[in-house]
This record gives structure tokens, sequence and C-alpha cells, in this order.
């Protein structure tokens, strides 16, 4: 009977999770597909580089919770790598929870990307946008070296990047215990939140499938009917929220409703006057709920501070 080799029955040990945090779609002024190259052409192979897998949130499939699933993981992964490169807003308030909790993170951007903060002793390593040969091996190779140094650091309790040693805060964030119906409360609510999104988006996909096969000549009615209807929602959600998830919900309308309004100035260069004179109608009333929004989200903040 023929041996097997030694090992040949051993499985090779799992990565521990590096999450990255950076744009998912991609913003103004960058070619299409840009940060998704980025990703697999640089940070997938710096991770692997330093002992890392690589996983963005756009991988995390756990459940329908998807929200759910980014917060823990982005909090529950050893490592978490950060690029800076656009400044987009939720990759910064997802670095903000990593500091807070005083997690471990190595930072990167790309070359000739502004200084997103004031706070000198932070570190990031760079890359170049190009892309040529020599360059990605390069690139990686210092951000693979500043992903080891910054998780040995931390391992060391030096923390490295580290607002909450930086700052010299007593202690990090902690996550409060919730008791049983409590969690369940707040389990309710997220499902509630997810669902409402969910329902949005499918009505979203069916809107977008109607204008695509109406004449060019349509497009300026059928966006500004597309935009009365989801301000008359969003107004709705704003002046009936209470609750955190109404909150939410309501926030979600807004930003979807701003979205829309950004849409119809761009689709369409040549818009009649009347169409522009109503969709500054339309900005003003944004403007006025986000401001009640706003408002309403700081008096919620005050409640729980009681």
């Amino acid at each position: 009977m023929n041996k097997k080799p030694e090992g040949e029955d051993a499985q090779v040990p799992t990565k521990p999770t590096c999450f990255v945090l950076m744009p998912i779609s991609d913003p103004d002024g960058y070619v299409k597909g840009h940060f998704k190259h980025v990703y697999d052409d640089i940070l997938v192979p710096a991770c692997d580089s330093a002992g890392f897998k690589a996983v963005r949130a756009d991988q995390v499939k756990q459940s329908n919770l998807i929200h759910l699933d980014i917060l823990q993981k982005l909090l529950e992964a050893p490592m978490a790598l950060c690029d800076l490169s656009s400044r987009n807003p939720n990759v910064l308030f997802e670095l903000a929870l990593r500091q807070a909790f005083d997690k471990p993170v190595a930072l990167a951007q790309e070359v000739g990307t502004p200084t997103v903060f004031d706070i000198s002793p932070l570190r990031y390593a760079e890359y170049r946008k190009e892309r040529t040969y020599h360059e990605v091996l390069e690139d990686q190779a210092a951000i693979a070296t500043a992903i080891k140094d910054t998780f040995e650091a931390h391992k060391r309790g030096k923390g490295v990047n580290s607002i909450v040693k930086l700052l010299a805060l007593s202690k990090p964030a902690a996550l409060p215990e919730i008791n049983a119906p409590d969690a369940s409360a707040d389990i309710q609510q997220l499902i509630l939140a997810e669902l409402s999104q969910l329902r949005d988006e499918v009505r979203n996909t069916r809107r977008e499938a109607v204008i695509a096969r109406r004449p060019v000549r349509d497009q300026v009615s059928s966006e500004l009917s597309i935009m009365r209807e989801l301000l008359h929602e969003a107004e709705l959600r704003v002046m009936t929220s209470s609750e955190p998830a109404e909150i939410e919900r309501a926030t979600m309308a807004l930003q979807e409703c701003r979205h829309r309004w950004m849409r119809c100035l761009d689709v369409v260069p040549n818009m009649p006057a009347q169409a522009r004179d109503t969709l500054a109608d339309y900005n003003q009333q944004l403007d006025m709920l986000e401001h009640e929004l706003k408002r309403k989200v700081d008096m919620a903040n005050q409640k729980r501070k009681k």
C-alpha cells in the first residue's frame, strides 16, 4: 500500500480577516471600475502578503441584515485596511467606528490625495493610480508592510494610527450589555429598516427600466415625476418619524431624493427653463426637510442622553 506523504491530509490554515474600508462604487472623477482594480490588483495581494484574507463590504453576505453584518465584520475583524483616496463619507464613518473601539487599522491612499486628518503621527502608505507592473509590486509591498507593522504594534500595545493612544484616552468605546427584550426590539427595527430599503431598491429598479424604454423627449417629465413622488414620500417619512428606525428610513428617503435631484441635472443637459425652475423648488423643499430631519435627530440624541 502506498503511503501518503506526511501532511498531505492536513488542511491549510485559514488566514485571519483584514476588512478593507474603501468606496464600492466609483466616485465622481474616477474612471469606471477604478477602485475595483485597486482592490484586486493592489490591496488584496498586499493583505495576502501580510498574512491576511481581504474582505470588502460588498462581500459580506451572511444574512439579509446587510448593514448589521458589515458593522459586525468592521468591529470583529482582527485587522482592517482603510483607503482614504476619495475621502468617501461612508469610509470615514467606518474608520471612525474602528478607531473608537481602538481596533488596528492600516491607512493607504492614492498618491496626491489631500491630507484628510490634521494629525501628523498617523501613518499611511501610498499607491499609484497608473498601476504599471513594477509600481504595483512596489505598492503591494509597501501596503503589506504597513499592515504587518500596524498589527504587530497593536499586539504590543503600541497602537499605530490609534486615536485612543494618541489622545491618551483612558479606554476605548465598548458595546453595552443588552437584555433579551431590548435586543429583540432592536433586531425588529433593523429588519423593518432593511425591508424598507429593499422595497425602495426594487421600486427604483422598476422605475429605471421604465425610463430606459421611453424616448429621450420624455426623460424630463419622467425624471420630474419620479422626483415629485420621492419627495412626497420623503416628506411623509420625515414628518411622521420619531423612533430611531423611522428616522433611519426618513434619512434613506431623503438621500434617494437628493441623488435623484442630482441625476435630473446630469441626465438631461438641455432641460427647459420651466423644468429647471421646478427643480429649484424641489431643492428648497429638500433643504427644509433635511433641516427638519436634523432637528429630529438632535432631539432623539438629547432624549437618549437623559
